[in-house]
């Protein structure tokens, strides 16, 4: 009987071809963040059912060699791909955390402060909202004003949101901005705004400055 035969005769091993579809769906999805956690678990199983394909394979108790050991990396791949993916997300997660932004820390300026107001010193917040004013029409409002970054390091994201109150002081609605990259010293010209008219609008207050 040829070689060929043989093999046909041996049938390829079923532990090896279930590695191989492990392994191909561990490795698409080892990229997608949180679903790689199941990724990981695929390339596991699909590791172990290789490693016993390559087994059997080597031991001539199965055909398909060529497939265990290709199912075999494909698993340890996708498995060293998950590792890495999640131990970038953990490192960007830290940095982005350590560097957030508080009301706390941020000085806001009356809005009828005088427009020539001394600079902001090395005693001063890290960073400052002046020069606020609303303006609108009967569909929206817009809250504008100005975010200095008093800090010696860019800021590579910044939100400002605003509260809008009624007559009563109750509140109708919030204003939004955003920004992105705002350098050490550098200001931001913001407009921040709000989908209700201006005639509910009597009032407005700071909620919340986000950055990092």
């Amino acid at each position: 009987m040829s070689d060929s035969n043989v093999e046909q005769a041996k049938g390829t091993s079923g532990m090896a071809i279930a590695g191989l579809v492990l392994g191909i769906l561990a490795a698409v999805s080892s990229w997608i963040p949180i679903v790689n956690n199941l990724s990981f678990i695929l390339g596991a199983i699909g590791l172990i059912l290789s490693i016993v394909g390559v087994v059997g394979t080597v031991r001539g108790k199965r055909a398909g060699k060529g497939l265990a050991i290709a199912a075999l990396v494909i698993n340890l791949v996708a498995c060293g791909i998950v590792l890495a993916m999640q131990s970038a997300m953990s490192a960007a997660i830290d940095d982005a955390t350590s560097g957030m932004v508080s009301t706390e820390n941020v000085s806001v300026q009356p809005e009828d402060a005088a427009a020539d107001a001394p600079a902001p010193t090395a005693d001063d917040p890290a960073y400052a909202i002046t020069d606020v004013q609303m303006t609108g029409d009967d569909y929206s409002v817009t809250i504008s004003g100005t975010f200095t970054n008093n800090s010696d390091a860019e800021v590579s994201y910044v939100q400002v949101s605003y509260r809008l109150l009624d007559a009563e002081g109750a509140q109708i609605g919030t204003a939004y901005a955003n920004t992105n990259n705002l350098p050490a010293g550098g200001t931001w010209k913001f407009e921040a705004m709000g989908f209700e008219p201006l005639s509910s609008v009597a009032s407005y207050e700071l909620a919340d400055v986000t950055g990092f």
